[in-house]
């Protein structure tokens, strides 16, 4: 890239980037990629951070002048870092053994699987026991109702359909205790979906 100052015409933010310039995302500001690599060619002749920002606020505007500081302090930092030898550290890059945070997770995340699994078996058992009792309760009104219209003496009527009555009781009943189970049943399962 040349060095002359007008190389920083591509900095002009906010303006519309109209000639689709690429950019580099360098602390969180879009800066085009020509006048990054002005920054780097400034910064390798030896030019100070604060000469650089002066360099790229003349065609920028006052102010810029705090996101041009960030700009080209983090693309110093970047060729400093770039450039700088690496330490040797005396700890392992690898572990010996898996984390425990790990494997707790996994082991978390296998035990949901479980009850999911689970939940799901006994919403399914839940529901065939509701159906099971709903066709019981339909034999016995229709047994019922075949009773009502038999000859019978009244005595014996009065003790069958009563018999009949407790039966349906009984039903509705267990009816009530299988519906409490499908909403746990539902309730369990959609937690266990969401985590």
């Amino acid at each position: 890239m040349s060095s002359d100052r007008d190389s920083f015409w591509v900095v002009a933010a906010p303006s519309r980037n109209w000639d689709d310039i690429p950019t580099i995302n360098v602390c969180g500001h879009e800066v085009p990629l020509p006048a990054y690599w002005k920054i780097v060619d400034l910064i390798e002749d030896g030019k100070g951070k604060e000469d650089v920002v002066q360099s790229v606020i003349l065609h920028t505007g006052r102010k810029t002048v705090q996101v041009v500081m960030d700009v080209v302090d983090s693309v110093a930092e970047n060729q400093q870092l770039i450039f700088r030898r690496a330490t040797i550290s005396n700890r392992l890059s690898m572990p010996f053994k898996k984390s425990k945070l790990i494997s707790s997770s996994r082991n978390l995340r296998n035990q949901s699987y479980r009850d999911s699994q689970a939940a799901d078996g006994a919403l399914e058992a839940a529901t065939q026991r509701e159906k099971e009792l709903l066709n019981d309760a339909l034999a016995i009104a229709h047994r019922k109702e075949q009773m009502t219209k038999r000859d019978m003496s009244p005595d014996d009527r009065r003790k069958t359909i009563s018999a009949i009555d407790h039966e349906m009781k009984q039903v509705l009943r267990r009816h009530q205790e299988v519906e409490a189970e499908i909403k746990k049943a539902k309730r369990l399962t959609a937690l266990h979906k969401r985590s």
